[in-house]
C-alpha cells in the first residue's frame, strides 16, 4: 500500500511537471536519501565507499546483498506479526521461541 501510494504521487507530480514544463525526477530527489540511508546501513560515507568497497573498486559484494535482504526480511516479518490477531501472535511467538531453543541447543551440541 505504501508503495502503491508513492507511485500514485510521483505519477501525479510528474505529470504537472510535465504539462508545466518543469523537468523533475523522483529518483534524482530521492538518490541522496537513499544513498545516506545505504551509507548508514552499511558502514560506508556519503559517497559510498568503505574499508572493503575500496578494496574492491566499489563492486557490491553479493554476501552484502543478502545480509540487507535478510535485515530487510524480518523487518517485514515482524510487523506483519505485530499486524496479527492477539492469538495468532502468542502462537508465532512460541513457535519463534521454540526455534531459539533449537538454535541454542544446537550451538551448544557444536561447542562440545
Amino acid at each position: 500500500q505504501d508503495l502503491g501510494l508513492v507511485g500514485r504521487s510521483s505519477i501525479l507530480i510528474k505529470g504537472l511537471s510535465n504539462r508545466l514544463g518543469i523537468p523533475w525526477s523522483l529518483s534524482r530527489e530521492w538518490a541522496p536519501i537513499a544513498r545516506r540511508v545505504l551509507a548508514e546501513n552499511s558502514g560506508t560515507d556519503s559517497k559510498g565507499s568503505s574499508s572493503v568497497a575500496q578494496k574492491k573498486e566499489g563492486k557490491i559484494r553479493m554476501r552484502d546483498v543478502v545480509t540487507m535482504l535478510k535485515q530487510w526480511g524480518r523487518g517485514k516479518a515482524s510487523r506483519a506479526v505485530t499486524r496479527l490477531p492477539s492469538p495468532i501472535r502468542t502462537r508465532v511467538a512460541a513457535y519463534a521461541l521454540k526455534l531459539q531453543k533449537r538454535r541454542e541447543a544446537r550451538e551448544d551440541r557444536l561447542k562440545k
